[in-house]
C-alpha cells in the first residue's frame, strides 16, 4: 500500500519497534476511523482541527508525541510550525481513513488482511514491551554487574584531554579588519581586560556574552588553524598573535588545560545501571522469543513451493529456466562430470 500523502518533510518519526519493525501509520488511521479509543479522552479535551466529520483533539497530538523518540519530540515542541503541520497531518490521515470506510475499502479482503497484520504487529510489540518491563532486577545485583562492566571496559570511561580558551573574533580579513585586530592585540598586551574587550568588539556573540570564553573542548573541535595556534600557547593567560580562519581574525587566550583522566564510577554509575537493566530485559525477551519458536514446526517443502510460485509471478521465464536447469544439472553416478572450475 502506498504511503498516505502527508505534507513533505513531516512524516512521523517513530521509535524503533521492539521486534525490529515499525508500526505503519495506517493502523493508527484505521483504528481511529473505526472509533477505537487509543487514549483516554477527557471531557474537556480541546479540539485542534475538525472538518467533514474528522476531529483532531489534544489527546491525539499527545499520543503522536509519546510515540516519537525523545529528541524528535523535543524538536517538534520547539517548533510551532512543525506542531501545526503535525495537526494537519493527523487530520488528513483521519479524514482519508474515514472516507475509505465510507467507500467500503475496509471490507476488501486484501485490506482486511493487511489491517490484521498491522494489528498483530502492534499487539506483539506491546506484549514484548510488557514482558521487558516486568523484569525488575535486584538493585544490588545491577550495581554489581555495572561495576564489572566499568572494570572490564576502562577505555569507555576515559575523559579525553580538553583545553579551556577564550577568543576575540574580528570579521573579515581585509586591511581594515587586520588593522582592528592589531589594535585590539596591542590593547590586550598593554593590560586591557580581555573580557571587557571581547564583550565590546568580538563578532562572536555567543562567546562575547561570556567575556570571550569558549569553555573547555577537546583537540579537533575547532578549525585546524585555531587548534594549531592554541597548541603553541603554554601557560594560562598566554595570548596568540592574529590567527586567520574561515570565520575571520582571532586573538586567542589560553585559560587552562585539563589532562585525560578516568571518569570515576560514581560519575557513570547511572548510565551503566541503565545498560545492565536493559541488557537483562533484552535477555528475557530473547529467551521468551526462543521459547515461542520452540513451540513451532516449519514445513520447508511448503515454503519452497511458495517461493517457486512467487518467483514465477515475478519472472516467469527465469522460473522456467531454473526448473529446466534443475532437472538436468546433476549427472547420474558414473556419468560425465559437470564442467570443472578452470
Amino acid at each position: 500500500m502506498s504511503a498516505l500523502p502527508f505534507p513533505a518533510g513531516i512524516r512521523r518519526a517513530q521509535a524503533p519497534s521492539l521486534l525490529s519493525r515499525s508500526t505503519p501509520a495506517l493502523l493508527l488511521a484505521a483504528v481511529m476511523a473505526l472509533g477505537g479509543p487509543l487514549s483516554a479522552r477527557a471531557a474537556t479535551d480541546e479540539v485542534l482541527m475538525q472538518g467533514g466529520g474528522a476531529v483532531v483533539r489534544a489527546s491525539d497530538l499527545r499520543l503522536e508525541l509519546e510515540r516519537m523518540p525523545y529528541d524528535v519530540r523535543v524538536r517538534f515542541l520547539s517548533d510551532p510550525e512543525m506542531m501545526r503541520q503535525l495537526v494537519d497531518q493527523t487530520y488528513l490521515r483521519r479524514a482519508l481513513a474515514q472516507r475509505a470506510e465510507r467507500n467500503g475499502l475496509a471490507q476488501q479482503p486484501r485490506l482486511q488482511a493487511q489491517l490484521t497484520m498491522l494489528r498483530e504487529g502492534t499487539l506483539a510489540d506491546a506484549e514484548v514491551e510488557r514482558l521487558m518491563e516486568q523484569v525488575q532486577p535486584d538493585p544490588a545485583e545491577v550495581d554489581k554487574l555495572a561495576r564489572a562492566t566499568y572494570r572490564a571496559e576502562p577505555e569507555r570511561f576515559k575523559a579525553q584531554a580538553t583545553t579551556k580558551a577564550s577568543h576575540i573574533l574580528i570579521r573579515g580579513s581585509d586591511e581594515a579588519a587586520q588593522q582592528q585586530a592589531r589594535e585590539v592585540l596591542a590593547q590586550l598586551k598593554a593590560g586591557a581586560p580581555f573580557e571587557a574587550l571581547a564583550g565590546k568588539v568580538s563578532a562572536d556573540p555567543g562567546s562575547a556574552r561570556r567575556g570571550g570564553s569558549l569553555g573547555a573542548f577537546p583537540k579537533g573541535k575547532m578549525v585546524p588553524e585555531f587548534d594549531a595556534a592554541l597548541e603553541q600557547l603554554k601557560e594560562p593567560g598566554d595570548l596568540s598573535g592574529i590567527v586567520q580562519t574561515q570565520f575571520g581574525l582571532h586573538i586567542i587566550r589560553l585559560d587552562g588545560r585539563n589532562p585525560a583522566m578516568d571518569r570515576p564510577y560514581e560519575e557513570v554509575a547511572d548510565e551503566l545501571r541503565a545498560e545492565v537493566v536493559q541488557r537483562l530485559r533484552q535477555r528475557a525477551r530473547d529467551q521468551d522469543l526462543q521459547q515461542l519458536r520452540g513451540q513451532a514446526k516449519g514445513d520447508l517443502t511448503a515454503l519452497d513451493a511458495l517461493i517457486a510460485e512467487e518467483k514465477a509471478k515475478v519472472d516467469p521465464q527465469g522460473a522456467k529456466e531454473a526448473t529446466t536447469t534443475s532437472s538436468v544439472a546433476t549427472p547420474a553416478a558414473g556419468g560425465a562430470p559437470a564442467a570443472a572450475k578452470q
